[in-house]
């Protein structure tokens, strides 16, 4: 039977966050192809299978030679070094000879240095002697500064040796990951799952983005804000039917998306109106932590969990839907894929003017610009229109501008904390 008066539980915005880290879940492993892992969480070390370099290579187009032939004979403008050049190398192939004393050998970048050399000197810092089409390597090389011994040589494992571990479980695959990972003969990887997330939009007003409102209608448009913050977490979303305003209705949706998905986001219903059985339904099929929050926009949050699946409750209204979700799921969506960075950057700042509460003793965020001030440091502009109804002014934000909990306002000058929504977790300011 349906409670005709429902549980509230009211919580901080720190202790609903805590709350709903504490209980998701780590993704299971899988193996993805390498061009698939970008951006995702190592679920085991991953060893090198070889030496990385797997051979001495030159890192300059020069010449390779014997280092002693320029300490026992010297190389100067007043003394030049004259050695005989005995060919010519590129990257991908190997001199099948040694290297004897004053020799040299013409060499490209990245290609093996020949047995008996250990240094290269850049063809900028020599002459050659004997250029033809006969021989294009030149004959005679001239040196007339003393290189150092080992200069310009890329040595054998100076990356890494067989059996070294190249990448720690828990790190993020990077662009030059991956290159390190190729390097190691990987071609799939063992990383962290992606949670499949269900995203549902509650209200009998609303109607497809591709149909025209009647009366009384509105384009869904939550779904895709959501839909995009979840793709932006790394997740994967799937945008699932309208839900109409009845308990039946809201509760079969909720069933079957726990059975299919990793984590159920919803957006409307969550408040105490009389269409309004968010917190009823999910008390009824699962466990319900908490459904208010001391924040604005968006006081009613609602986090449950239904056969182990975790649900959040979003408000209605567009603006709170996008600030509940960036404060409190994003952390726990990129902590299901195994992400230790669940913090965006925080920068104080000087408000330019000043910000009255109006006897609202919420913790307030206010979408904002953060720009450089004169002189050095931040300022803040809270934009015009902050209606938790609305996107516009979050979709020209760069930051969430907080304002206390309290009655006090606030005096231009302040200082204050702004969260940079334009900067990813980790990012340091």
């Amino acid at each position: 039977m349906v409670s005709l008066r429902p549980l509230s539980v009211f919580m901080s915005v720190e202790d609903a966050r805590a709350a709903l880290l504490e209980r998701v879940p780590l993704m299971p492993s899988q193996s993805v192809a390498l061009t698939e892992a970008y951006g995702r969480i190592l679920a085991q070390d991953v060893l090198s299978d070889i030496d990385i370099s797997p051979f001495d290579s030159s890192a300059m187009d020069g010449f390779a030679l014997r280092f002693e032939d320029c300490a026992t004979a010297g190389a100067s403008e007043q003394s030049p070094l004259t050695l005989n050049i005995v060919g010519s190398i590129g990257a991908g192939t190997v001199y099948g000879g040694r290297l004897r004393s004053g020799e040299a050998l013409r060499i490209m970048t990245g290609a093996p240095m020949p047995e008996g050399a250990d240094t290269v000197v850049k063809i900028e810092d020599t002459t050659v002697v004997g250029e033809s089409p006969a021989c294009p390597e030149g004959r005679t090389l001239i040196i007339t500064q003393m290189p150092q011994r080992q200069e310009h040589v890329r040595f054998r494992g100076e990356e890494a040796h067989k059996g070294d571990v190249l990448l720690r479980k828990g790190e993020r695959v990077t662009p030059p990951a991956a290159g390190l990972l190729a390097s190691a003969g990987n071609a799939e990887v063992r990383v962290y799952g992606r949670p499949r997330v269900a995203i549902i939009s509650i209200g009998s007003e609303l109607v497809s983005v591709t149909q025209t409102p009647g009366p009384g209608q509105i384009r869904n448009s939550n779904s895709y804000s959501l839909a995009a913050a979840v793709t932006e977490a790394g997740a994967s979303p799937t945008i699932q039917p309208l839900v109409c305003d009845t308990h039946a209705a809201l509760a079969e949706a909720l069933k079957a998306a726990t059975a299919a998905y990793d984590f159920v986001i919803t957006s409307g219903g969550a408040a105490e109106g009389d269409y309004d059985y968010v917190t009823a339904v999910v008390q009824e099929l699962g466990e319900m932590l908490y459904n208010k929050v001391n924040m604005r926009p968006g006081k009613s949050q609602t986090f449950s969990l239904i056969d182990k699946t975790p649900v959040f409750g979003l408000p209605g209204n567009p603006g709170a839907a996008s600030v509940g979700f960036e404060l409190l799921i994003r952390p726990a969506l990129r902590k299901m894929q195994g992400m230790s960075e669940l913090d965006r950057p925080i920068t104080r700042a000087v408000i330019e003017r000043d910000i009255t509460k109006k006897k609202e003793t919420r913790r307030i965020y206010l979408r904002a610009r953060l720009e450089h001030a004169e002189g050095g440091g931040y300022r803040a502009t809270p934009l015009p229109n902050q209606s938790s109804a609305l996107l516009g002014a979050l979709s020209r934000s760069n930051c969430l501008l907080i304002v206390p909990e309290g009655e006090q306002s606030l005096a231009a000058g302040s200082l204050v904390d702004c969260l940079r929504i334009d900067c990813d977790e980790g990012t340091i300011l």
